[in-house]
């Protein structure tokens, strides 16, 4: 089966697309900071096609790591799905830059960084899909 990790796989859509994909027979690799009950109870019935990673994608600096792991556990990764984000309250206007730093942190820096390390993951290997 082919490898492909989820980023926010644990629940709403990041879940939806985890179990599509799983029903296709691709291997699910869900990363999220935690485990939901939705994704426990998706992973019991996918019989050992849906995998979960505990992951903070805020700690940008150790996502080298996460893929590595992902490579050595798996095997090659396949593909790759950002849908982790943060959503904010209020306007940008009276937000704390502090806030506006872990926005763009986790909704741009960290898919930017995952992306580079799985692509060069799937480049080294010759695997991933080219679409």
């Amino acid at each position: 089966m082919a490898n492909v990790i989820v980023t926010g796989g644990s629940r709403g859509i990041g879940l939806a697309v985890v179990q599509t994909l799983a029903a296709s027979n691709y291997t699910e690799i869900a990363v999220a900071r935690q485990e939901t009950k939705e994704l426990a109870v998706a992973r019991e019935q996918a019989s050992e096609s849906i995998y979960f990673i505990p992951f903070d994608l805020s700690e940008v600096g150790k996502i080298h790591e996460l893929t590595r792991k992902v490579r050595e556990r798996f095997g090659p990764i396949y593909g790759l799905i950002n849908n982790a984000g943060l959503g904010t309250e209020g306007i940008l206007a009276t937000m704390p830059e502090s806030s506006i730093e872990k926005l763009v942190e986790l909704n741009t820096l960290a898919p930017i960084v995952l992306t580079k390390y799985a692509v060069r993951s799937m480049m080294n290997e010759g695997a991933g899909a080219n679409r």
